[in-house]
């Protein structure tokens, strides 16, 4: 029988179940702390319509529920401490109120006047909370905390929307952080920082600063108009990128440094100054677009950046313009409406990839790029073209002629902008090719071999522009009113005879890097800055040329450890000296003259400044 009865009693107790929460209501004038302090574990306090003045200390799992953010509002009552302070292995829930004003601006690792402070273990969940106004950031967050937003808004505080420390994981759902006045979210060691379905925007500084070992995920969100870039990565941060919108930014769309990683997915960077900007760090691209970026789409000036499948259109300066000790890969992409240059590549590594189509620019490719890289906009099948009509598309009668063969050109004036990337003859018979402000006449890049006779080349930012190793052979030609008349860089090489060079507000001719030059019965005259600057370790021989009438750094200017063989040439009414080398005894402050010149019967005849600088220089050349 007392088994029996033990039996029923524990029955008895099991059909009744735990006893439902308790809802402890709180009016305007009552005190929430003094509610929290009195609730049980698990309790939801109400609040009602209204206004409170207090600094919440939170160390129980309850909930706070409000009549909505417009409604229930919550203030600090005394500066330093943060609006809502929530601590220990807890679970908080807040909802439908508006924390405001947190006061005194103060910061440290352990206290900030944050709208809401989660520490340790902490597990916060804010559904329909607006936090606004605080002399401090929005949300500070540290340790091993854990902070969740669904249908939430931080905005206008003095510091960050989100400042995360530690090992914080925070998500957010549909939610905005906009108009903060250090930016929208800082992260730090390693804080994890998710976001969906969300707005980024009008923060007056980056979107989301990611630094240290931190991770940032966001997926179908938008990041616009922030005063910086909408993503910036650092150290070993990663970011992920998932159908995610970023426009309008005054700086790169997303920067990326040093060791820092960054994978996109479908996802589009338009409006920005730079699309994207890499000085370091993995960059891999997947379907994204690049649209309407105020300079450059993509530029690199190191790290490791690889695109597939996507589009980069619009801009003035170059689709991908790579620097430096970046390497870049690109695939089955396309680029499109750059001013300068689809892919401009100054990168000590060549610009690699396949079946890219590049159409539409100030030039297809500049400077270090694997002639692979772009898709021929015909097939290589003429040994020899002759073209009378000036509407053809030189870049595609180019593209059509076979290695080593010709394209003859006649009289008339041909829009131009072409890219060579293989050994190729064109000839002229007074024909002038025409290019834009913004872009080289002719570019030739690594694989190309130009042989250019009875041309004339004006109009473009260069008349020819040699990198990659490239060479030009030119005979019988004329360059004048463009930038600069001709440029080599990286080791490229240029033979000339029978040359006009006039009238380049930049100069005439610039050798940089280990560029060589030969050329004979040149003549380089009224060019705005020099006739001929030779820098680097590169290499000139001149001879029986003219330097007439040059701007005020003269005829001819040396830096660095440039080599100059100078034979029977004249030096005559330049503006500057005849010769000088670029340093603060001669042509003001410059990188010196460590190199060599030699050569023999030059004239250096009523140049404004005189013969050279140093004197000994012409005395020896005479």
């Amino acid at each position: 029988m007392a088994l029996l009865l033990v039996g029923l009693l524990l029955a008895g107790c099991g059909a009744r179940g735990p006893e439902p929460s308790a809802a402890r209501p709180v009016q305007p004038g009552q005190s929430i702390q003094a509610a929290i302090d009195q609730a049980r574990p698990g309790e939801t306090i109400i609040l009602a319509r209204g206004t409170w003045e207090e600094n919440l200390r939170i160390e129980k799992s309850i909930t706070l529920r409000g009549a909505g953010p417009e409604a229930t509002i919550l203030k600090a009552a005394q500066p330093g401490p943060p609006v809502v302070w929530v601590r220990g292995d807890v679970e908080v829930r807040l909802e439908g109120l508006a924390l405001q004003e947190g006061r005194g601006g103060y910061v440290s690792p352990t206290l900030s006047s944050a709208g809401l402070f989660a520490q340790d273990g902490a597990r916060v969940v804010l559904e329909r909370v607006h936090i606004q106004n605080h002399a401090a950031s929005g949300i500070y967050a540290r340790d091993q905390a854990q902070v969740t937003l669904r249908d939430s808004l931080v905005a206008d505080n003095a510091r960050y929307g989100l400042e995360l420390g530690g090992n914080v994981k925070t998500e957010l759902h549909s939610s905005r952080i906009v108009q903060n006045k250090a930016g929208g979210g800082w992260l730090a060691e390693e804080a994890v920082f998710t976001a969906d379905l969300c707005e980024i925007s009008r923060n007056n500084g980056p979107g989301i600063w990611a630094r240290d070992s931190s991770v940032v995920r966001l997926f179908a969100s938008r990041l616009e108009a922030n005063a910086k870039n909408a993503v910036l990565a650092q150290d070993q941060a990663k970011c992920v990128l998932l159908g995610v919108h970023l426009a309008q930014h005054n700086e790169s769309g997303v920067y990326v440094t040093h060791q820092a990683e960054l994978s996109a997915y479908g996802s589009s960077l338009e409006g920005n100054w730079n699309g994207l900007e890499a000085d370091g760090g993995r960059i891999y691209l997947e379907r994204c677009a690049v649209r309407n970026s105020r300079w450059d789409g993509i530029r690199a000036q190191a790290g490791i950046l690889e695109l597939y499948a996507s589009e980069l259109a619009g801009g003035r300066g170059a689709g991908l313009n790579v620097s430096g000790s970046c390497r870049l890969d690109i695939r089955s992409s396309h680029i499109t409406g750059f001013a300068l240059a689809g892919i401009s590549g100054f990168s000590r590594y060549p610009v690699q990839g396949e079946d890219n189509v590049i159409t539409h620019n100030g030039v297809a490719l500049l400077g270090h790029v694997n002639p692979r890289v772009r898709r021929p906009l015909a097939q290589a099948q003429h040994p020899h073209l002759r073209v009378e009509g000036v509407d053809a598309d030189l870049q595609a009668l180019v593209d059509a002629v076979v290695p080593g063969g010709t394209l003859e050109l006649g009289p008339g004036r041909y829009p131009a902008g072409l890219t060579v990337d293989k050994p190729l003859e064109l000839r002229g018979e007074g024909a002038i090719l025409v290019g834009a402000p913004e872009a080289p006449v002719i570019a030739v890049v690594q694989g190309g071999e130009l042989r250019l006779a009875g041309v004339h080349l004006t109009g473009g930012s260069e008349g020819l522009a040699l990198g990659g190793g490239s060479r030009a052979e030119l005979q019988d030609c004329a360059l004048w009113e463009n930038g600069a008349g001709i440029k080599l860089w990286q080791d490229a090489q240029l033979v000339g005879t029978r040359l006009s060079v006039s009238h380049h507000p930049q100069g005439g001719l610039w050798l940089w890097d280990q560029a060589q030059a030969e050329l004979t019965e040149a003549t380089f005259y009224a060019n705005g800055l020099c006739g001929i600057s030779v820098a680097g370790r590169s290499r000139l021989i001149l001879r029986r040329s003219t330097l007439m009438d040059n701007g005020w750094q003269g005829g001819l200017m040396l830096r660095e450890r440039a080599e100059v063989e100078l034979y029977e040439n004249f030096f005559v009414n330049n503006r500057g000296y005849g010769l000088a080398v670029q340093d603060r005894a001669c042509l003001g402050s410059g990188p010196g003259f460590y190199g060599n010149v030699r050569g023999r019967g030059n004239v250096f005849e009523g140049n404004y400044k005189g013969p050279s600088c140093p004197e000994a220089l012409s005395l020896m050349l005479r």
